[in-house]
């Protein structure tokens, strides 16, 4: 192991559309192989160790429907442990508080319908729906009695 192997630290995207060829009641514990598959791939490692947070999101939807893709964390310590977990989130800034003003009154006008806008145009012409007419049911064929 190289001295650029230590402290090792990177984000992938992996793929786990393959999870979705193998049988329906596999197809989570398929894509937790993939993504175990994929660590030892791109880190160069066999120790590796899946956080409980994404094994968590791995399983949210059940054995059945694993996600398509997922996004994580991987970073290789000192021994060659691969540590697979979700990336961390930018923290969200809290809105800053102004100081509210006094409240001052409006005046309150009445609101005014508008008028209707006077047209030339031709009166509307009734448009007649056409006429139903009832479907036959299919005849039935004759079988013969013995």
């Amino acid at each position: 192991m190289s001295k650029q192997d230590v402290g090792l630290e990177r984000v992938y995207t992996v793929p786990l559309s393959r999870a979705w060829i193998t049988a329906r009641h596999r197809r989570t514990r398929r894509a937790v192989n993939i993504l175990r598959e994929f660590a030892e791939h791109h880190m160069k490692s066999s120790e590796i160790k899946i956080e409980t947070e994404l094994n968590e999101e791995l399983w949210k939807r059940g054995i059945t429907k694993p996600p398509r893709r997922i996004t994580v964390r991987m970073e290789k310590d000192e021994d060659g442990v691969v540590t697979i977990s979700l990336p961390k989130k930018a923290k969200k800034e809290e809105p800053i508080e102004v100081p509210k003003e006094e409240a001052v009154p409006v005046e309150e006008k009445p609101v005014q319908a508008p008028e209707p806008a006077k047209t030339t145009a031709q009166p509307a012409v009734e448009v007649k729906a056409p006429k139903k007419t009832k479907k036959k049911a299919p005849a039935r064929k004759k079988t013969k009695k013995s």
